[in-house]
């Protein structure tokens, strides 16, 4: 067979038209005598191959936070006698991710309460939320945070605690007077 190497396909794309891999043995002289098998995790129910061409196809979307790859292999076999024509081949399917999740804080809502006249810069509370998109790939799991309700009064000191959560703390904003 073909050297054969991992393929990447999006996921929550429409895939089912979509060519993942053909395989390929140079014994395949074109005449049906070769029969194409392909075995692993989601043979025959996420993906298929046409058993004359070599062509593998997913059968349904992906997505990566349901399994991030798939491990597959592939053989080429004689049509008559199911005789292995070329060594078995494994290959994975990496599932690229997409923003596809928004971030989830992990409580609330949450309430706080900050003694008046508190000096300017005073902790107020924390709040964490998490993103279930793939941190390694682009910025979908970046969580960013902002205040909708009480500006100018408070702002938001962003800590990242890893790629996929970040912590927001809260406190009073200085003022212009406040020198």
């Amino acid at each position: 067979m073909d050297a054969l190497a991992p393929v990447g396909t999006l996921d929550d794309a429409v895939i089912q038209s979509f060519l993942s891999l053909q395989l390929h043995t140079d014994l395949d002289k074109g005449d049906s005598e070769v029969k194409y098998t392909l075995s692993g995790e989601g043979a025959g129910t996420i993906f298929t191959i046409d058993q004359t061409t070599g062509d593998i196809h997913a059968l349904r979307r992906l997505d990566r936070e349901e399994r991030p790859y798939y491990t597959l292999r592939a053989q080429a076999v004689d049509l008559k006698d199911n005789r292995p024509l070329e060594p078995e081949s494994e290959f994975v399917i990496k599932v690229q991710d997409i923003n596809d999740n928004e971030p989830k804080f992990l409580e609330g809502p949450y309430t706080a309460s900050v003694p008046e006249m508190s000096p300017v810069g005073t902790y107020v509370t924390q709040v964490t939320a998490t993103d279930a998109d793939d941190p390694t790939y682009g910025n979908s799991a970046r969580v960013v945070y902002s205040i909708l309700h009480g500006q100018p009064y408070f702002s938001v000191e962003a800590k990242t605690v890893c790629n996929c959560q970040r912590n927001g703390e809260l406190s009073p904003c200085r003022r212009d007077n406040d020198g």
